[in-house]
């Protein structure tokens, strides 16, 4: 009988957390997710000469007490790009030639991983796609200003990388 109270007390109190088990899926709240924009390599950069192409990446951390899974794959991962009130780029709008693909790691705690970066081919997307080979517009640059939000398994990123394209 308790245990039914304290579950339907959970739903009655959303500020009452539930109890985070090692080895169970993560709990949102539990996940930070960072969103990344740099180099081929990894390295976080904030403006692009003409010529450089932008690479995103994120990194995800368990901010728990215990280690938990969590899908990093592809299917439930999602970068846009916004300059202003402009949504510039998504990539749900993406035609991809590899299926997407779930992936569940083990997260421990505070330890935080990055998947390896994606190039941005400095276009705008549409429900036609988000690739040059697409058809898409170049996006301005001369100094233009845009921000990088990610989100995996329906978590957005605690930040926004701001960068600039000149």
């Amino acid at each position: 009988m308790s245990a039914v109270f304290n579950a339907i007390g959970n739903l009655f109190n959303p500020q009452q957390s539930s109890t985070m088990v090692a080895g169970a899926n993560c709990q949102p709240q539990q996940i930070t997710i960072e969103g990344h924009v740099g180099t081929a390599n990894a390295v976080n950069q904030g403006s692009f000469n003409p010529g450089d192409v932008p690479y995103f990446w994120f990194t995800v951390t368990n901010t728990g007490p215990v280690d938990c899974k969590f899908n990093v794959g592809t299917s439930v991962t999602y970068y846009s790009v916004t300059s202003g009130s402009d949504n510039v780029w998504n990539s749900k709008d993406c035609k991809v030639s590899i299926p997407r693909a779930d992936f569940v790691t083990d997260l421990m705690p505070n330890m935080p991983i990055s998947n390896p970066p994606s190039d941005w081919q400095r276009v705008r997307s549409s429900g036609s796609g988000c690739l040059i080979a697409d058809g898409q517009q170049v996006v301005p640059a001369g100094g233009a200003s845009y921000v990088l939000h990610a989100e995996v398994n329906g978590v957005i990123s605690a930040n926004t990388a701001q960068f600039v394209l000149n």
